[in-house]
């Protein structure tokens, strides 16, 4: 027995010393394990699928790609806006395909429209008050759509597409008896369009290639007129090939005698022709602006107002979408979210026809956070400019809506 003692001791220990290897191994190799998979899954988490373009406290936001939500869902409804701009196009379509020539010298206005009509098949109605108006035009190749311009514009008239498809001129006061409302809602979206890239360009100086033109454009000239800055004008005009503009004035002054212009700048020599009688110029993209330097003193402080205005305006709309808003949910549409966010802000909407029928789709927890952040994910999921002015959240296409 006492022999047997010991043994059993000894196997004890042996026992003990076994299990702990045992457990130190095996207990290792899975912490190893469950660490792993620990990570692997943070990992599958961490990876952003191809629409989750966002992770935070506020949890995932997803949207379709933009290319995909570029495309107009077929299946939303038209807005009565998207209606008019439909029939409109059609009818315009016509106007902008077709290059017209004609040489009317005072002819009255109903008998100028049924030439159209006839020779090209551009049907018009005319108001009875416009009957009396005479045309005297002479145009060759010239799209049909501008010479309705500048047929109307001659005779102080204006021209409308109905809502039933008919293009209606009429004088100018009666206007407003042939438009119908989604005319002004359109004109109002090519106004605010227009102040959005307004807003955007301003600031960035761009020097006109015409600006390059006049300093690389030497000019050799003995004959050069003396007398007052319209003639001279009229004479450059005649030697280059650049159009130039005065601007109107009560007293032109009288130019100096000029000597000859022996191969300088077309810019050296306006600057030598208006410094002695204290006029400038400034250039455009089309056209070199002759004025008095009090007239540049003038468009300076009134450029530098509307510049004031602007920043002015970029200021309010960053404080207006810093305001908070509980907006959300599943699969929506950029149309829906639009007008939950109009809803959320109590502000009216105006969302132009395309943007409203975008096939682009919202997830998001509805939480509080800034109208911001809520502009920043509809623009991840469709081509979209969103503004804050005049009262009204604008939700425009960036594409040209046709004038």
């Amino acid at each position: 027995m006492k022999r047997i003692l010991p043994l059993l001791l000894l196997g004890a220990v042996l026992s003990v010393v076994i299990f702990v290897i045992l457990k130190a191994r095996f207990g290792r190799k899975d912490q190893d394990g469950e660490a792993a998979e620990s990570t692997e899954s943070a990992a599958s988490k961490s990876k952003t699928g191809p629409r989750d373009f966002q992770k935070s406290k506020a949890g995932l936001v997803k949207t379709t790609d933009i290319e995909k939500g570029a495309m107009l869902d077929p299946n939303a409804p038209e807005t009565p806006l998207g209606d008019y701009v439909t029939v409109r196009e059609k009818v315009l379509a016509k106007w902008r395909a077709t290059k017209i020539d004609v040489e009317w010298d005072g002819l009255p206005l109903p008998l100028a429209l049924a030439d159209l009509a006839q020779r090209y098949g551009l049907e018009t109605k005319l108001d009875p008050a416009a009957e009396s108006v005479s045309e005297t035009v002479l145009v060759e190749q010239l799209e049909a759509l501008a010479a309705l311009e500048l047929i109307t514009r001659s005779g102080n008239l204006s021209w409308v597409v109905t809502a039933s498809g008919e293009l209606w001129i009429m004088p100018l006061d009666k206007l407003m008896s042939y438009a119908p409302p989604a005319w002004f809602d359109l004109k109002d979206l090519w106004k605010a369009r227009e102040a959005v890239l307004t807003d955007r360009n301003a600031g960035v100086v761009r020097e006109p290639e015409l600006a390059k033109k006049l300093r690389d454009m030497a000019i050799a000239a003995r004959g050069i007129p003396a007398g007052d800055i319209p003639a001279l004008l009229n004479f450059l005009s005649q030697v280059t090939d650049v159009n130039y503009v005065m601007r109107p004035a009560e007293r032109p002054p009288a130019l100096p005698a000029l000597a000859p212009m022996e191969g300088e700048s077309l810019d050296t020599f306006l600057r030598r022709a208006l410094e002695p009688v204290s006029y400038t110029f400034t250039v455009t993209k089309e056209s070199v602006i002759v004025l008095s330097k009090e007239q540049e003193e003038a468009e300076k402080k009134e450029v530098a107002s509307r510049e004031d205005e602007r920043k002015g305006r970029i200021e309010a709309e960053k404080e207006f979408w810093k305001k908070q808003v509980n907006v959300g949910g599943e699969n929506v549409s950029l149309r829906d979210l639009s007008e939950e966010l109009s809803r959320a802000l109590n502000v009216p909407l105006v969302i132009d026809p395309r943007s409203a029928r975008r096939s682009a789709r919202y997830t998001f927890k509805a939480i509080e956070r800034p109208a911001q952040e809520i502009v920043d994910i509809m623009k991840k999921g469709a081509p979209v400019e969103i503004t804050f002015r005049e009262g009204r959240i604008w939700v425009l296409a960036p594409e040209d809506l046709h004038e």
